[in-house]
């Protein structure tokens, strides 16, 4: 087996292993080629700090790297690890991170961040054999809501480019894939907001062909009003698929409570982790 950086793999090479490497994975998961260039893009994957595993010259595994700066310094979020079948079960990822660790230092990376599920133990091993801890539990959360928008009719404004949530709102931060830096530059994601007067009181940022809601908050002065209901209602009626909150880590599980009372499931559950380089 040999290593190397992956900048070298065409957008159809690397679909195709991550492809080929998800396709029994525990949430089905299949990516085209344009589907993976804009998770790339907006989630600011840097091919030359991701590493891909060889075989006979071949890719048969990768951990792919975003970059971005933080106020700890520059952070890599792993965007996505994987091994086709045939090759697991041979330390395969502590080897990857053995040989890009020392790269993502010596480019100034202060910490490594992921997502794993938690029902994923061979994953979970590796990682921590690497030296990554788990911080908290994250949620993840699917389904049609199964009551009634309010009939009170609502301003609603739709906006499709530079949103800019009022983050004010917020009672915990979203994970790297639902950042507003990732939704803005995706350009796949709509916004609507409930208005009032020119203030906005609550919004929702979904993507309605694929169904996933990337962020939703309501000001805390006008919760428990029906404006979040009102906002899922709507996002259902225009979402081509099951709607979908990914990695929910509000630690008081109001947001949980919520996404229950609507009616929507839990259906995975992830740990984040992370690794600080000295």
């Amino acid at each position: 087996m040999q290593f190397q950086t992956l900048e070298n793999q065409t957008i159809n090479e690397l679909c195709n292993l991550f492809n080929a490497a998800f396709a029994d994975y525990v949430v089905k998961i299949e990516m085209t080629p344009e589907n993976l260039q804009d998770k790339f893009d907006s989630e600011d994957v840097s091919l030359e700090h991701s590493v891909g595993l060889f075989s006979e010259g071949k890719p048969v595994g990768f951990i792919f790297h975003a970059l971005r700066n933080s106020a700890s310094g520059k952070m890599a979020y792993n965007a996505g690890t994987g091994v086709i079948p045939k090759f697991r079960g041979k330390n395969a990822t502590v080897l990857m991170y053995e040989y890009i660790l020392p790269k993502l230092a010596k480019y100034g990376v202060k910490e490594v961040v992921l997502e794993v599920i938690d029902k994923n133990p061979p994953a979970i091993k590796s990682y921590k054999k690497v030296g990554f801890t788990i911080l908290h539990e994250l949620e993840c959360f699917k389904g049609f809501p199964d009551i009634s928008s309010p009939d009170k009719p609502l301003i609603v404004e739709e906006s499709a480019d530079k949103f800019t949530p009022p983050e004010h709102f917020w009672d915990w931060q979203p994970t790297w894939q639902n950042t507003t830096q990732t939704v803005l530059r995706s350009g796949q994601y709509k916004t609507w907001s409930i208005l009032r007067g020119n203030r906005a009181i609550a919004y929702l940022t979904g993507n309605p062909e694929s169904g996933r809601i990337a962020q939703f908050a309501v000001d805390p002065d006008q919760r428990w009003k029906g404006l979040g209901t009102s906002l899922f209602c709507l996002f259902a009626g225009l979402s081509s698929n099951t709607p979908m909150v990914i990695n929910v880590a509000d630690q008081s599980g109001q947001t949980q409570d919520f996404l229950k009372a609507i009616g929507m499931t839990l259906f995975l559950r992830q740990y984040k982790m992370n690794l600080i380089l000295q």
